[in-house]
């Protein structure tokens, strides 16, 4: 798994395709807080929903990068199709990271703050901002080239399903009562930025479940993205 993640990291940078979304992240950062003071976790739930957005982007442009020649003699040394997307999702995840670590620690170290915030506020911020991360790759795997040959309508239809989960919450509000438990079956990031924007208000239970519950959610899709492309290849062979 070592080597095919560093396979993956080497195939990624030599694209080049990680430079857009993260240095538009990196700029938008310094944007939003060359204006200061700002609220500390209200702020930390904006880079949150900049993070997610910016980590489906970077999933979207890594679960398509090898050729289909490149693909086979990458899958013939892996030994799994389900390992080789395994090590992309977990890769995609992996280098979000250190943007979540920029997210949280730069304004905070710069005094970009009304207050300086409270340790524990840095590490569920942190913790916020990963399972967020996760959320957007999970999401974003399933517009791959293998279920969707179109790159504009995925990519389109990638930014319907971003738009949709930014707005939940008025989804929810104009659903009728009988409805609004679908609203289940959507991604929870209204969840987490809900509680970081009522953050001193919300119990420790809340605060730790709308991560775990996020967290559950984009691991389920993503095995189900796994189970229905190992079930496609299995198909396609005969």
């Amino acid at each position: 798994m070592t080597a095919l993640l560093s396979f993956i990291h080497t195939c990624f940078m030599r694209s080049y395709r990680y430079g857009p979304p993260t240095f538009v992240f990196i700029l938008g950062i310094l944007f939003v807080y060359s204006v200061v003071p700002n609220p500390v976790m209200a702020s930390y739930a904006f880079s949150t929903i900049f993070l997610f957005i910016v980590s489906a982007v970077i999933s979207y442009t890594l679960i398509d990068i090898e050729t289909v020649n490149q693909e086979s003699v990458t899958l013939l040394h892996s030994g799994s199709l389900l390992k080789l997307y395994m090590s992309k999702l977990l890769y995609s995840w992996l280098f979000s990271i250190p943007l979540a670590l920029y997210a949280i620690l730069y304004p905070a170290i710069f005094h970009k703050f009304d207050r300086n915030p409270s340790l524990e506020e840095l590490g569920m911020s942190f913790i916020y901002h990963i399972t967020a991360t996760w959320l957007g790759v999970a999401l974003a795997c399933w517009f791959s080239s293998k279920f969707i040959r179109s790159r504009v309508i995925s990519f389109l239809m990638l930014s319907v399903l971003i738009v949709i989960t930014l707005s939940v919450q008025g989804i929810k509000d104009q659903l009728p009562d009988a409805l609004k438990s679908v609203i289940v079956l959507f991604p929870p990031l209204n969840s987490i930025i809900n509680v970081m924007v009522d953050y001193e208000s919300t119990s420790l239970f809340s605060k730790l479940w709308v991560a775990g519950a996020s967290l559950l959610y984009g691991t389920m899709i993503a095995v189900l993205f796994l189970l229905m492309l190992h079930k496609r290849k299995l198909d396609s062979s005969h």
